[in-house]
């Protein structure tokens, strides 16, 4: 994987992650039956999927809409056909008679709710939608605050731990003792001593 490419990665796991979570409580509570293990795992892979090619290096409020809308269709479609029981039953027949066995309404009635169940959904989607958009911008946020707060720590523990030095403007004040050397002392003498450059000649 890229490190292009991991955004997108992320931020399609999170979308079809809550998806499929806010769908299925709506579902559960909405009067449906628990789905079935691959009533969860499939529409999941599906819609990471779809999730993933739709999301992009930057948040896109329209390109996640359309990623949860999808998801939540594969959801409802999955889901009840993942606990779809056979409704239809022999009835009793005669040695010789033909079997007659009722027509089967689960199918269609899986692809084909009521207009409350796509509210629910529409509802479901729009929540997904701004809890996806509304986290990511706040944790996006967080982010740079710890940032900061990690840089201005920094500086601090920087500016104790470091003593600058004593500029080359600060005077220094005191006393200071200069002694002469021996040399120049003892040349001083000598040269009082000395007689006349005429009379040496």
């Amino acid at each position: 994987m890229t490190e292009s490419r991991k955004p997108a990665v992320v931020r399609g796991f999170a979308a079809s992650t809550l998806a499929i979570f806010i769908a299925l409580a709506g579902h559960v509570t909405g009067g449906g039956e628990m789905p079935g293990f691959l009533g969860l795992v499939v529409p999941w892979v599906l819609s990471l999927m779809i999730c993933v090619l739709l999301a992009g290096r930057r948040l896109s409020l329209t390109r996640l809409s359309i990623s949860v809308a999808l998801s939540q269709f594969l959801f409802h479609t999955l889901f009840m056909l993942g606990t779809i029981s056979p409704s239809g039953t022999s009835t009793p027949h005669v040695h010789g008679a033909p079997l007659v066995l009722p027509p089967s309404t689960g199918v269609s009635e899986a692809v084909v709710a009521d207009g409350s169940m796509w509210l629910g959904h529409a509802v479901a989607a729009l929540l997904t939608v701004l809890a996806l958009h509304r986290g990511e911008r706040l944790a996006l946020a967080l982010r740079q605050l710890a940032t900061q707060a990690v840089r201005w720590v920094q500086r601090r523990i920087d500016a104790v731990l470091v003593r600058p030095g004593l500029s080359s403007t600060q005077r220094v004040r005191g006393e200071f003792i200069t002694i002469a050397p021996v040399a120049s002392v003892l040349l001083a003498t000598l040269r009082g001593r000395a007689p006349p450059a005429r009379t040496a000649i």
